[in-house]
């Protein structure tokens, strides 16, 4: 009796998946807006649902409803077009987005990185400050705003005019380790704060 020998040859490439779109889900995206993301989605013509909803997650895993449409959705003829825009999803973080169709399923899990301030008048980090920190202040992207920072002797030992949007990342060299504190100013909004420096 003849026995044979096969070889398995494994491939050492990366093996890449793709979540497929649900049937009745002709398109769907996210899109940052300034203060929100919108996401738009149509339901192919010839489908139809009881009732939408959409669902928002940080992990990606644990998921909460954030917007209901009731009723029937899609239409047995025309491709029907949806939108809603999220204006409090969570502040500098990714965001995940599915669709619950009804009784029909979910949608795909999309996600899209939100740095932006939507509850909180300012942020700053990190804290401790080591080279570099991040100041971002909930003004629109069009503002501008003046910053001075002072050391905790009340001496300036960072001054700058006219920043252009609502974020600056900045150093301070040759600035000691210690507490510090700052003043941003636009329009009439003042935005202060204190940090520490390493």
């Amino acid at each position: 009796m003849a026995f044979r020998t096969f070889s398995l040859l494994l491939c050492a490439a990366p093996l890449t998946i793709l979540a497929q779109e649900h049937p009745i889900i002709a398109a769907y995206t996210l899109t940052e807006l300034e203060g929100g993301i919108r996401i738009d989605w149509t339901i192919q013509g010839g489908s139809t649902c009881n009732g939408q909803d959409v669902e928002r997650s940080t992990d990606g895993v644990t998921f909460a409803q954030v917007h209901r449409i009731a009723g029937i959705c899609g239409s047995t003829s025309n491709a029907v077009p949806y939108d809603w825009v999220d204006n409090a999803p969570p502040e500098f973080s990714t965001v995940y987005y599915r669709l619950k169709l009804g009784l029909d399923g979910y949608s795909s899990v999309k996600s899209i990185v939100f740095d932006q301030l939507t509850a909180s008048d300012q942020r700053f980090f990190p804290s401790p400050m080591a080279d570099e920190a991040t100041l971002v202040l909930n003004i629109p992207s069009s503002s501008s705003f003046d910053l001075e920072i002072a050391d905790s002797r009340g001496r300036a030992v960072f001054l700058r005019s006219a920043v252009q949007g609502n974020t600056i990342r900045f150093t301070l060299p040759g600035a000691a380790a210690g507490t510090y504190s700052y003043r941003a100013t636009s329009g009439s909004r003042v935005f202060t704060g204190q940090f520490v420096k390493r």
